[in-house]
């Protein structure tokens, strides 16, 4: 066992450094050798300088310095601490459910030295509005990605939310067949890109709303588009974002897009029934061109009913859209 530990020391050496050690947080030979020990390697001041330089010598950089004792400390990382943040942020932003959130965050900081690990939930505020959590979301994505490299269709069930927030089945719960694409990261959704059913355009379905995703033995249809598409572009003629003033309004809908609203404004919204084909909902948005665009696109399905000041703003905003037309 003592020759097992001898063997992998340098790698015991580096581990320590890495997950104790920053430019605010260095360590003596000292309390190096007594982590090491700790964990069954026994080393003197002097083998362990040796060892240092050994790690440095093949590409393992440990800076130091000296006051009293010698102090060495580790830098360079995989990821930056501000790189950790922001895909933390991302993480938290996304669909999957909290405990998924919290290990994929948790192996994140793990790349960090635990001092730095303990900071950066001071960094990371999440901005998701209550979101449900789909737990085979991450099989999802491993499914279609394997599907895409082997050039193979896959299979799946589709659903959107009631008022109640129960889940309705499309294709009375039949499964859809189509050839994916890509998948698209946008505005805390991930999308897959497809084709379906020998149709030349792209058609795209939410993954956090795709359940049991199957990759099948059939190839996939074929189509130049899977290496010449243009991922970006596609998403700047899509999707598009609020920016603006922030109001709380309320808008009536009809009940056929009961599941937009969920996905523009969040599963936490407060639906309120005003009739068997129309929804009322207060929700705060930013009052720009771009939602009066958002509007004027659900062809009356969402009308602004207040407050006064937004109605008369769209309603200017589209006389002007008549006048140019």
């Amino acid at each position: 066992m003592a020759n097992d530990v001898h063997k992998i020391k340098l790698l015991l050496l580096w581990d320590i450094l890495c997950k104790n050690t920053d430019e605010d947080h260095a360590l003596n030979t000292d309390e190096i050798a007594n982590l090491l020990a700790l964990r069954g390697a026994n080393v003197s001041r002097k083998i362990l300088v040796q060892d240092i330089a050994t790690l440095c010598d093949n590409g393992y950089e440990v800076l130091s310095y000296k006051k009293r004792y010698h102090y060495y400390y580790v830098v360079n990382r995989s990821l930056e601490t501000a790189e950790v943040v922001m895909l933390a942020d991302v993480i938290n932003a996304s669909k999957l459910p909290v405990t998924q959130k919290k290990a994929l965050v948790g192996r994140l900081a793990e790349t960090l030295c635990s001092h730095q690990a303990e900071n950066i939930s001071k960094h990371i505020v999440s901005l998701d509005k209550g979101r449900k959590g789909n737990s085979s979301f991450i099989y999802n994505v491993d499914a279609i990605d394997r599907a895409i490299n082997e050039n193979r269709q896959i299979s799946f069930l589709y659903f959107d939310y009631d008022e109640k927030h129960k889940k309705i089945y499309r294709k009375s719960g039949n499964r859809y067949t189509v050839s994916p694409a890509f998948m698209v990261w946008n505005k805390d959704n991930y999308y897959l890109l497809c084709f379906s059913n020998g149709h030349d355009n792209v058609v795209t379905y939410r993954l956090d709303k795709m359940e049991k995703v199957a990759v099948e033995e059939t190839d996939r249809e074929p189509h130049s588009e899977y290496k010449l598409f243009n991922t970006e572009e596609y998403r700047k003629q899509v999707f598009s974002m609020f920016g603006g003033e922030s109001q709380n309004v309320t808008l009536l809908f009809t009940a056929n897009i009961l599941s937009d609203m969920f996905d523009r404004f969040g599963d936490d919204i407060s639906i309120k029934k005003v009739d068997d084909d129309t929804y009322s909902v207060d929700v705060t948005v930013q009052i720009s061109k771009t939602f009066f665009a958002w509007i004027v696109g659900t062809q009356g399905k969402v009308k602004i009913k207040s407050p006064r000041k937004a109605v008369d703003e769209f309603n200017e905003f589209v006389a002007k859209i008549k006048e140019a037309y």
